[in-house]
């Protein structure tokens, strides 16, 4: 895996200097092309591939472990916690039995600043020899899931437009796919999200856990419930119905051309 994740970004790299390399010398003809033109872009196609890559190795450990690796239920009795950069990061322990009846105690293979709790029962992927087990109950890494799914989507928005460029194809379906993604996900879920939030605050307050809470704080976050849950359905009703609305105007001005002639 290290391998992977030095060489492929070096690869891909090298590819695409080289694409872009014969697009100049094929526009610019016998003029000398000047190889520092292509540090700062190499640079920056190195670090997007070096990420992307890193991130489908990183996604593709457990999903082979997943397939491949003997699962067991296991169950998390203790954390090992390390510093990291003034931050404590906890592994969850776990402790199994393996086939032959042996009581196995490892820790997960990642840390976290909210590890799985203590006395939860999780499916583990875990080999003879291995010094960590993987975590294969993906239903408590939803968040770290999310992220990363997140990041790997944009960088390969990102990969694919290197390529199209480097290869001199047209480009602008990324960019369709990225103002759809913004508009039909990242926006209305940051709206959702601001809306739980100011939501979850006001619940608080009534329950009598946030009594120190001013009151005109309490009237700013009810205010902007307020005012955003009618306007994030006003914002879905416009999105949805934008096409239909643009059809509609279309057969309706071939039908007064029709009358006129």
């Amino acid at each position: 895996m290290g391998k992977f994740i030095l060489f492929a970004p070096l690869i891909f790299t090298s590819f695409i200097l080289l694409m872009n390399y014969g697009r100049k010398r094929s526009k610019q003809g016998s003029t000398s092309i000047s190889l520092a033109s292509f540090i700062y872009p190499g640079l920056v196609v190195f670090a997007v591939s070096s990420l992307f890559f890193g991130l489908v190795t990183f996604i593709s450990y457990p999903v082979i472990s997943f397939f491949s690796s003997p699962k067991y239920e296991a169950k998390v009795v203790e954390y090992d916690s390390t510093q990291s950069y003034g931050d404590e990061t906890k592994k969850a322990v776990v402790e199994f039995r393996d086939d032959n009846n042996q009581l196995i105690k490892k820790p997960l293979n990642y840390g976290s600043s909210h590890p799985v709790e203590i006395g939860k029962t999780i499916t583990v992927g875990y080999e003879d020899g291995d010094q960590s087990v993987t975590n294969l109950s993906f239903g408590t890494q939803l968040l770290p899931i999310s992220i990363i799914s997140l990041f790997l989507f944009l960088l390969g928005l990102a990969m694919a437009w290197i390529l199209l460029y480097s290869l001199g194809k047209d480009y602008s379906i990324i960019f369709r796919i990225g103002i759809g993604f913004v508009m039909y996900l990242v926006f209305p879920a940051a709206v959702l999200f601001f809306i739980g939030i100011l939501s979850w605050v006001i619940w608080e307050y009534f329950q009598g856990r946030r009594n120190d809470m001013p009151i005109w704080a309490l009237g700013i976050c009810s205010l902007f419930v307020t005012l955003l849950i009618p306007a994030f359905f006003g914002y879905l009703k416009v999105l949805f119905t934008k096409e239909k609305k643009v059809k509609k105007t279309s057969r309706f001005s071939n039908f007064k051309n029709q009358i006129r002639k």
